[in-house]
């Protein structure tokens, strides 16, 4: 049985009555997952619903050649796996932990139960699920129309303005934000954007150094896009 008090910092769940809450806590469980943990596999059985307590998780894709496309980054109150409440029996993603997290899991059967009494949850999911899909078909355009500069330059800017953090005006970029990392948001390799990044430290867009990268001249990285 999952307490009250943690059932609350969970955005959907945060406007519910108290004796609503002590029934979700009792059809939830809390686990912990260490850094590196796959948590779901993409094409697997889904069944469980999951929702981040503490830590961060990756959401990504995988190609039948090894390729990662990132999808999204999680964090603390957000919501994975939700399809399998309208009906997605088959995982379409993996979820990645980033760091130790504690994750809330609640079996989607029990939830879909809880749920047909609690509309107002339901609805906050849709909303969620909704702005997903927006970003997905924002990053397929993207994908199809996009250079690998305007695309790396979007996706640094992305990082500064979530995990940006300022000082003497400029911005650090507070994220593990690693050349593969990058090419697996972007949808290259990291060769390739090896180079695109020293081309926008020539030109003094950006600065890289010991795993940080900062953004020196936003205005200019965000031409590079257009």
């Amino acid at each position: 049985m999952v307490e009250k008090d943690i059932l609350k910092k969970i955005p959907v769940f945060s406007a519910l009555p108290a004796n609503h809450l002590a029934l979700l806590g009792q059809i939830s469980e809390l686990k912990s997952f260490k850094n590196g943990s796959i948590i779901v596999s993409e094409k697997s059985q889904g069944k469980m619903l999951f929702f981040v307590i503490a830590g961060r998780i990756k959401i990504y894709k995988s190609s039948s050649t090894g390729h990662i496309k990132v999808l999204s980054y999680l964090n603390k109150g957000d919501i994975f796996g939700e399809m399998i409440i309208f009906g997605g029996g088959v995982r379409s993603a993996s979820a990645q932990a980033m760091a130790n997290c504690k994750i809330l899991i609640i079996r989607a059967k029990d939830f879909k139960e809880f749920a047909s009494g609690n509309i107002s949850v339901l609805l906050k999911i849709i909303s969620t699920l909704i702005s997903r899909l927006k970003k997905a078909d924002d990053e397929i355009k993207s994908l199809a129309y996009n250079t690998v500069l305007s695309r790396t330059a979007f996706t640094l800017l992305e990082f500064a303005a979530e995990y940006g953090i300022k000082k003497g005006g400029r911005t650090y970029i507070n994220f593990p934000l690693t050349h593969s990392e990058i090419a697996n948001n972007v949808g290259s390799s990291r060769e390739v954007i090896s180079r695109v990044l020293s081309k926008l430290e020539a030109l003094r867009y950006v600065k890289c150094r010991r795993g940080i990268i900062e953004i020196l001249d936003p205005a200019s990285l965000k031409k590079v896009i257009y």
